[in-house]
């Protein structure tokens, strides 16, 4: 198993991200972490961890608070020994026009977004050190990349966590320590499903952002799930500072 003893935090852990790659963590051997404020869903994913042969525990956490990502390490350690991955998921959506947003609105997005990254990476790192290893992916988005009128507050985040994971990558390479970004186009997530509430609605999205793969489809929650995967394996261990896309060729770098 590619990932037989070791631990992976997973913020946002309950959500389609999160919950496809804490099943694929636990069918690898890992025992998991579910970082998040969603208490029911996190219990029902539980189960299905120990269904897939594995152990994991739920930790109530606002990532954008720096005593809840500090404990959401600790209880990591406490529980399991030990702190091996670290996946930041965590984010809400941030709609409207930034001349039109409110200050509180934009604060709360960069908190989540761009601060909660912060805060866990930095909560992760000490633990990470000790064993003079560690991988942290941090999810982005293709807006990073290629904003969209609309989303100024989360483009603005996301881009600061691209700029800041490059930082990173440089300042922990010495202690074993990899960063990567993965950057979804749009997907089949809750957040989506509730923007565009029918099958035709994502595949209108789908097709308004030109998605070239075919069929054309949004991605799934695997499908970004298996790219967390490989940058948490040993197969990309030379791999540091960069991003994946999975965006169905709608952004080519």
């Amino acid at each position: 198993m590619l990932h037989q003893d070791r631990v992976a935090v997973i913020t946002a852990g309950a959500g389609g991200f999160g919950s496809a790659t804490a099943l694929m963590m636990a069918r690898e051997g890992a025992r998991v972490v579910i970082a998040d404020i969603d208490r029911e869903s996190s219990q029902a994913l539980i189960k299905q961890v120990e269904q897939a042969g594995s152990q994991a525990i739920f930790v109530n956490t606002d990532v954008s608070k720096k005593a809840d990502a500090r404990n959401m390490a600790q209880a990591a350690v406490d529980k399991f020994g030990r702190l091996d991955m670290l996946i930041n998921i965590a984010g809400i959506g941030g709609g409207g026009l930034l001349e039109e947003m409110s200050e509180e609105d934009f604060d709360r997005v960069i908190a989540v977004h761009l601060k909660g990254t912060f805060l866990c990476s930095q909560a992760a790192i000490p633990h990470m050190k000790k064993n003079q290893y560690g991988r942290i992916v941090n999810i982005i988005s293709r807006a990073a990349f290629k904003p969209r009128v609309g989303v100024g507050a989360y483009t603005a985040a996301k881009g600061g966590i691209l700029s800041m994971s490059r930082v990173l990558a440089a300042e922990v390479a010495q202690y074993g320590i990899n960063v990567n970004c993965v950057a979804p186009g749009t997907a089949e997530t809750k957040m989506v499903k509730a923007n565009f509430s029918t099958p035709e609605a994502r595949m209108q999205e789908a097709t308004f952002t030109g998605v070239i793969t075919r069929p054309i489809r949004l991605a799934f929650p695997e499908e970004i799930a298996a790219a967390i995967m490989f940058l948490c394996s040993p197969a990309s261990a030379h791999i540091t500072g960069s991003t994946i896309h999975v965006n169905g060729g709608t952004f080519m770098p």
